[in-house]
C-alpha cells in the first residue's frame, strides 16, 4: 500500500511526450499492482514493475541494441546505472550525487515541468540550428561565386562573411522560450 505520491505535472509530461511521438516506458522498483496503478493515472501504457537497477540498465541496452534513442530521467542511486547507459540521461533536483555525475542534463528543481521545458527547448534548438545551416549554405552560395568572379573587391567579400556570422548568432538569439 505503501507508494511514491504522483508528481502533479507527470500526466502533463506525459501527454505532451505522447503528443510529441515518443514512447514512455516506466520502470520501476515497485511492485506490479503500484506500477499499474500509477501508470493508469499518468497515463503511460508501458511499463515493467518488480525491476532492480541492473534490470533497468539491461533493458535500456536492449532499446538501444533495437537502434532507440533512449532518454532516461531518474533521481535515485538505484537508476545510476540505467542513466549511464542511457543516450540522454536526466537527473531531477534532488537527485544522489552518483546519479548526478552520470547524468549529461541535471535539472535544478525537482518539478517534471522542469523536464517537459528541457525537451521542448532542445527541439527549438535543433530547429534553429538547421535554420542556422540552411542560412549559411544560401549565403554562401550565393556570395562566394561574387566574391570568386570578382565582382565584388575583398574588403566587401570579408564584411559579408562576418555578416553571414551575424546572422547566424542574431538568429540563435531567438531560441530562448517563455517557460
Amino acid at each position: 500500500e505503501l507508494e511514491d505520491e504522483i508528481k502533479e505535472d507527470a500526466k502533463d509530461l506525459i501527454e505532451d511526450a505522447i503528443l510529441n511521438k515518443l514512447e514512455v516506458i516506466m520502470l520501476t522498483g515497485d511492485n506490479e499492482a503500484v506500477a499499474k496503478k500509477v501508470a493508469k493515472k499518468v497515463g503511460i501504457k508501458k511499463y515493467l514493475a518488480n525491476i532492480d537497477p541492473i534490470g533497468k540498465a539491461n533493458y535500456i541496452k536492449k532499446l538501444k541494441e533495437e537502434g532507440r534513442v533512449v532518454v532516461m530521467a531518474g533521481d535515485g542511486i538505484n537508476d545510476s546505472v540505467a542513466l549511464a547507459n542511457a543516450d540522454v540521461s536526466v537527473a531531477m533536483g534532488n537527485s544522489a550525487d552518483i546519479t548526478i555525475s552520470v547524468s549529461d542534463i541535471v535539472l535544478l528543481n525537482n518539478s517534471l515541468s522542469s523536464l517537459q521545458y528541457a525537451f521542448k527547448l532542445s527541439r527549438r534548438t535543433f530547429k534553429f540550428i538547421k535554420q542556422n545551416l540552411l542560412l549559411s549554405l544560401v549565403y554562401n552560395m550565393i556570395t562566394i561565386p561574387l566574391a570568386m568572379a570578382g565582382l565584388v573587391i575583398p574588403l566587401v567579400a570579408a564584411a559579408s562573411m562576418s555578416f553571414s556570422s551575424l546572422l547566424v548568432v542574431a538568429n540563435s538569439l531567438r531560441i530562448k522560450l517563455k517557460n
